[in-house]
């Protein structure tokens, strides 16, 4: 049983008891006195460490994350239809104005405006509202035939 190495050595804790509780002590140890097993077995403060180091490693995978949020969208369009979309936005939109008042949406739409100006220029604004000015005059006056030039100077119907 002992090596050549434990020759002369007193046994002690276990090693010292009998066979028999030997093995009833194995058994029992092989035994958990749970049915849980791995993280949900451990404390709560170290299932939420790892849950969080886990959270934020992912928050890392920007790509992976959108991917996850578009499925997401499809699976809830596709349970609940696209009006869902506009009904939880009016509840949204009606929450913010009963927290913040009407002011509040002039306040962000002049920020996020001034943000445009900033990276854009303020000629982008002339642009995209000529841009607009010009899809409502094709809108409103469908029968007429719309003429382009191509890059050779020659019109052609649209």
């Amino acid at each position: 049983m002992g090596s050549e190495a434990d020759a002369g050595r007193a046994r002690r804790g276990l090693a010292s008891a009998n066979e028999e509780t030997r093995q009833r002590v194995a058994r029992k140890g092989g035994i958990a006195p749970h049915q849980k097993r791995g993280l949900a077995a451990a404390n709560p403060e170290t299932r939420m460490r790892v849950a969080k180091a886990g959270g934020e490693a992912r928050a890392q995978d920007r790509e992976g994350l959108s991917v996850a949020g578009r499925r997401g969208g499809e699976v809830v369009k596709e349970r609940y239809g696209s009006d869902f979309y506009r009904e939880i936005g009016e509840k949204g939109g009606g929450a913010v104005k009963e927290r913040y008042g009407t002011e509040f949406y002039s306040e962000i739409g002049k920020r996020g405006g001034e943000t445009v100006k900033q990276e854009r220029g303020a000629e982008y604004y002339s642009t995209i509202g000529r841009k607009g000015g010009e899809a409502r005059t094709v809108a409103e006056k469908p029968e007429e035939v719309q003429t382009t030039t191509d890059t050779t100077g020659v019109s052609t119907a649209a």
